[in-house]
């Protein structure tokens, strides 16, 4: 890999001193090589210019729903189960191998060119190896798998065999994970309703043998809650863990409605949650108390969820969103711009085990590097980089990304993808799976 250098940028380091470097940056073999006020430029070297810019680690969404992105706008104004039942469902179910690759492909040209570096990212129950073949072509850091459903009668139209779902399960493992540096499998059992208890304790059998991520929801919806509280006696993470599945290989995506008891059991695990607060407020779920899981010291990461229940996939919306929130539950200084900006960067890479190599600026790291443009009116007369990232920047601002030291994006063009041609094929494959869903706007 050729080097880089960007000169001239505001460098938010998120090092343990979370330092601020006015400054260049060297990007050399994928790796961060050094970080100083001023670095003279090499023969041979990529110059990038990041006067008026924030030099910022790759943001990371650590829940994500690749294959419904196709289906944004079409499952507004629902709460999770009839959302679900309605709309999602039905039309995964009917998802073939093209529309899933158009599907994953502009999820990952929106995120990418809003700054995202790495996802944690479930699919539906087939076909996935379409999603990993696409995120493997991004340059996308990826997490994820096959969604794992079941129990008859909570699937809906996604029910599968345990053994089936185990047995595809194993094939992408074999074929998949390690493939190459970026592409991880991760378990993914949708959710505690639509799994038997056999499918989840053979999930954490998998997750153990292979040393895998164990991602699923988890009480994100009351009526979520109620129904895996009739079924088992127990709230959702109680049961979980019961069963064994909590502890640092776990990310529960949302958590929004947890017993004290529970709180204390996700923190004494040292298990992940993953904050999605646009999903959350569409869905009407709730609010996640952020703030009171962050004081108990939980790891607290955040995603966009799914385009269906968002309906934007951009990291900037969700750190905002996420930042405000919490000051009418707990006080004006109850989640400041430093610590939601933290959410998306260090903690993301420590929900998904990887914050020795992601997360932050430093020499020796990764090189997951994002310039945000300072030059829209909105970041004017801002002089705090926490508060401009947080309060003052979309995903629009985003002007460079490299992944792994290979540039993504630059001057706000995606280098792999072709714009236009991605969302036209979006557009075409929507239409195609509406048909076969037999759903009507």
């Amino acid at each position: 890999m050729s080097s880089v250098l960007i000169q001239g940028g505001v460098i938010v380091t998120m090092n343990k001193k979370r330092e601020i470097v006015h400054g260049d940056i060297r990007l050399k073999d994928g790796t961060i090589a050094e970080i100083a006020p001023h670095l003279q430029p090499r023969a041979g070297e990529t110059i990038v210019d990041a006067q008026n810019g924030f030099v910022i680690p790759g943001l990371i969404q650590a829940h994500t729903h690749l294959c419904q992105t196709l289906f944004r706008g079409w499952a507004d104004d629902l709460e999770l189960l009839q959302w679900l039942r309605l709309r999602i469902w039905p039309l995964e179910k009917a998802h073939d191998e093209a529309s899933l690759r158009a599907s994953a492909r502009l999820g990952l040209l929106e995120m990418q060119l809003a700054g995202t570096t790495s996802i944690l990212d479930m699919g539906t129950v087939d076909l996935h190896e379409a999603v990993f073949e696409e995120a493997e072509k991004s340059g996308m850091r990826y997490w994820g798998g096959n969604c794992l459903m079941d129990r008859k009668g909570s699937s809906g139209p996604l029910f599968r065999s345990t053994e089936d779902t185990l047995a595809y399960s194993r094939k992408l493992i074999d074929e998949w994970h390690g493939r190459n540096p970026l592409i991880h499998y991760a378990v993914s059992p949708r959710f505690v309703i639509s799994c038997t208890e056999k499918l989840l304790l053979e999930s954490l059998r998998l997750q153990r043998e292979h040393q895998l991520l164990f991602h699923t929801h988890a009480s994100e919806n009351k009526d979520e809650v109620a129904l895996v509280k009739k079924r088992t006696g127990l709230d959702n993470v109680r049961y979980l863990r019961k069963i064994g599945a909590l502890g640092r290989h776990t990310v529960l995506a949302h958590g929004i409605h947890l017993t004290s008891r529970e709180i204390s059991d996700i923190a004494r695990a040292r298990t992940a949650i993953v904050h999605c607060p646009s999903s959350n407020l569409k869905l009407a779920s709730g609010i996640a108390k952020v703030a009171e899981y962050r004081r108990k010291k939980i790891t607290v990461a955040l995603g966009a969820d799914g385009a269906p229940c968002n309906n934007m996939m951009d990291p900037f919306m969700e750190m905002r969103l996420a930042a405000l929130l919490q000051k009418p539950l707990f006080g004006g200084k109850a989640l400041p711009a430093r610590d939601a900006f933290e959410m998306a960067t260090l903690a993301g890479a420590k929900a998904l085990g990887a914050e020795d190599r992601i997360g932050s600026l430093e020499p020796g790291k990764r090189a997951d590097v994002v310039i945000v443009s300072r030059k829209h009116p909105a970041h004017c007369p801002v002089e705090n980089p926490y508060s401009a990232l947080v309060y003052s920047s979309t995903g629009r601002d985003v002007s460079h990304v490299w992944i792994n030291g290979r540039p993504i994006v630059a001057d706000g063009r995606h280098l792999i993808y072709d714009h236009a041609a991605v969302m036209e094929e979006a557009r075409l494959q929507l239409d195609r799976v509406r048909r076969r869903a037999k759903l009507r706007p």
